[in-house]
């Protein structure tokens, strides 16, 4: 699995954005469950976004992206990342039998 990191340029966020927050959220903490966003961060003034993605190709990371609800809304970049360590990496995950 590769990740690749996308940097998020927020636009104009009018009416319509803030009412489909809800439903962006719900999709964004679907795909942090399901381990498809590994990190996912927004800045204090919401001009930019910063989202970790695990996919098998990049096409598919950025399909992942452009499902968001918000996506009309963002520009973006992106790059395959060689390495990515995280603090939560280091913690075994926990298995329930």
């Amino acid at each position: 699995m590769n990740k690749y990191f996308f940097t998020l340029n927020l636009g104009e966020l009018d009416e319509h954005f803030w009412q489909i927050i809800p439903e962006h959220r719900d999709k964004v903490n679907d795909l942090l469950e399901e381990e498809k966003i590994e990190t996912y961060g927004v800045n204090i003034d919401r001009s930019k976004a910063w989202i970790v993605v695990n996919a098998e190709t990049e096409v598919e990371a950025i399909d992942i992206i452009e499902s968001l609800p918000i996506h009309d809304y963002f520009s973006y970049e992106v790059e395959q990342l060689f390495i990515f360590d995280n603090a939560l990496g280091l913690m075994p995950k926990m298995v329930l039998n």
